[in-house]
């Protein structure tokens, strides 16, 4: 998460495992669920704002799949 320097916006990244719906569907669901967030998140943090949420897909775990298949099958092949 990141979060802009007078604290107003925060982009939070996502990754999913084994997501049986389209990334889309479920960045949509984070974003139809955003006030329900803020409103927990002001009950807990002591802020004189509460960020906006914007919601992003990190790709990160499907790039380290894939360098690993990669890796393994170099040993395989040894």
């Amino acid at each position: 998460m990141n979060v802009t320097e007078d604290l107003k916006i925060a982009k939070i990244y996502l990754s999913f495992l084994e997501n049986k719906l389209p990334v889309e569907d479920v960045i949509n669901i984070f974003i139809s669920k955003q006030n329900l967030i803020r409103y927990h998140m002001g009950k807990k943090l002591t802020l004189k704002f509460i960020p906006q949420l914007r919601f992003y897909y990190d790709d990160s775990i499907k790039h380290a799949q894939h360098i690993d298949a990669l890796l393994q099958k170099i040993h395989k092949d040894d």
